[in-house]
């Protein structure tokens, strides 16, 4: 299956999910994300932009870019070098606040988007899966994991890329390439809700997630786009994500297997 083939399935899932909420009476789900809605609300963006201003200062403090009060070509230059600087920390802090914000609230919910993507398959194959407590937790725990080695790894992604994004020209191409990255893990983790039940361990799920890379960035597009609206964006995109990741996989899986069996 090609990269773009899976592309379109990792963003045209997301319509699909809705559906399926609402076609099964899903809503539900959607009451627990609330509490991460007012827990964010209650930290306040207001003290991340402070922070993001007070670094900006200091860095061109630091640099001795502090526009002066004359109209001479030095002048001129502070002034531009000032608001270079002050833009690509700004994007920079921004990209990483949301990278860090989107892994937060999955390890939160990641509980709740277990039970879902369990709930999910059993309607769509009739299996059920009765309700082991032990194995909840592994499950859970393996989430959690799953989400904070993705994030150690974008973080990592993320420094070496500020660090190269100083270089003219070249540097440019990591913010587009950070954004396509943060897509990819973020897809990862939804996906992994069902490599779980599969019990794929953590590096065949990353096998099968590299192969299929487009659904991934696909799913972790549409969820960071819907995190971009304000209050319900996290409300709506864990539980939508892990709908459209949950079909997407149930989907691929049944596809290479009919493959398979053809093959034979």
């Amino acid at each position: 299956m090609s990269f773009w083939s899976d592309l379109g399935k990792g963003i045209s899932t997301h319509v699909r999910g809705f559906e399926f909420i609402a076609k099964h009476n899903l809503w539900h789900f959607f009451i627990y994300p609330v509490l991460i809605l007012v827990a964010l609300f209650i930290a306040g963006y207001w003290s991340v932009l402070q922070l993001s201003d007070w670094l900006v200062d200091w860095v061109t403090n630091e640099l001795g870019l502090q526009a002066v009060n004359d109209d001479s070509w030095l002048g001129w230059l502070q002034v531009i070098g000032a608001f270079l600087v002050s833009f690509l920390l700004k994007v920079v802090f921004l990209l990483i606040l949301s990278s860090y914000i989107k892994y937060i609230v999955l390890i939160i919910c990641s509980p709740i988007l277990a039970l879902l993507s369990e709930r999910i398959e059993e309607i769509i194959s009739g299996k059920k899966f009765p309700f082991n407590f032990p194995q909840f937790m592994r499950d859970m725990m393996r989430g959690i994991l799953v989400t904070l080695r993705n994030l150690a790894m974008e973080t990592l992604l993320i420094v070496s890329c500020m660090i190269i994004g100083w270089i003219p020209v070249i540097g440019w191409i990591t913010i587009p390439f950070l954004y396509v990255t943060a897509w990819y893990f973020m897809g990862f983790s939804m996906m992994d809700y069902s490599y779980e039940r599969m019990r794929m361990t953590i590096g065949q799920g990353a096998n099968f997630t590299r192969k299929h890379k487009g659904i991934a960035i696909g799913n972790g597009f549409v969820f960071s786009m819907i995190l971009l609206i304000p209050f319900i964006g996290v409300v709506i995109a864990p539980i939508l994500s892990v709908v459209a990741a949950t079909l997407a996989v149930l989907e691929t899986k049944k596809e290479e297997a009919d493959h398979q069996n053809f093959a034979a």
